[in-house]
């Protein structure tokens, strides 16, 4: 473990994103430090002692109180997310998720069943802040949108991941990998994290054939768009708009960045 317990440690994004989070390790897996912050300060809105300065002595008492609880959960869960990407420390679980592993309900047959676990979907918070100068993706620009929340974007990529196969299921389809191999790589404990730099790691693969496998699963990946009108979180006319405004929004970064790029020479 990173430290105290998985269940502090799940108790804490309880306190911090809410009781309805689908708590899962593809959840901490998912999880950044921008989204944790984001949401400590929605919390610190509604319940900072300052906030309710005009309440009575026993409101504040409670407000003060509840506000200690989220600051320490959200001291706990930024300890955790500054120490996951430490090589040397070991996962919140003793046996690895399948999101951290690579594994899939698709690749069932090969390497195992799971199940999956479905919640009543809350409405969106407001907008959380303003849609950052990078390129971004449909899910984080949805996000920064405000059209979802970021543990409905957590749960959206777990269930995208869920649906494509692994690279360890391709790279043996393709001849790349055997099963032993495959097996010997998720079991690996090197400094790399991910399954495409471990088989690197090992000398199983090289560079070029990871990214070969990036680019077919990638293809084979259903679109995270799906996923927020199957819960009803989002028309197809909604995804539609969104997916066009990103586009533009992508299109006016790179041309700044080109333009920045050529400004130079």
């Amino acid at each position: 473990m990173y430290f105290q317990s998985e269940t502090a440690l799940f108790n804490a994004c309880r306190t911090l994103f809410g009781k309805e989070v689908n708590l899962s390790h593809e959840f901490l897996n998912y999880l950044q430090p921008s989204g944790a912050k984001t949401a400590f300060r929605n919390q610190a809105k509604t319940h900072h002692p300052d906030a309710h300065a005009s309440s009575s002595t026993q409101i504040r008492k409670q407000q003060t109180e509840r506000f200690r609880e989220i600051r320490q959960a959200y001291d706990l869960i930024t300890e955790f997310l500054d120490k996951r990407h430490c090589p040397r420390q070991k996962t919140p679980s003793s046996r690895p998720s399948q999101a951290a592993s690579g594994r899939s309900p698709q690749a069932a047959s090969h390497w195992g069943s799971s199940s999956t676990r479905h919640r009543k979907q809350q409405r969106p918070h407001p907008r959380p802040i303003k849609v950052p100068a990078i390129p971004l993706e449909f899910g984080m620009f949805t996000y920064y949108q405000g059209k979802v929340t970021y543990q409905q974007l957590i749960e959206a990529l777990v269930w995208q991941r869920r649906q494509r196969p692994t690279l360890g299921v391709i790279a043996h389809k393709w001849g790349w990998l055997s099963e032993a191999k495959v097996k010997q790589i998720l079991g690996h404990r090197g400094r790399a994290a991910r399954f495409g730099k471990k088989a690197v790691e090992l000398g199983y693969l090289r560079p070029h054939q990871v990214e070969a496998l990036l680019q077919h699963q990638r293809s084979l990946q259903t679109r995270i768009g799906q996923y927020f009108v199957e819960k009803g979180l989002l028309t197809k006319e909604e995804t539609d708009q969104i997916a066009h405004n990103l586009k533009s929004h992508n299109g006016q970064i790179n041309m700044r960045a080109k333009n920045r790029s050529n400004s130079r020479r």
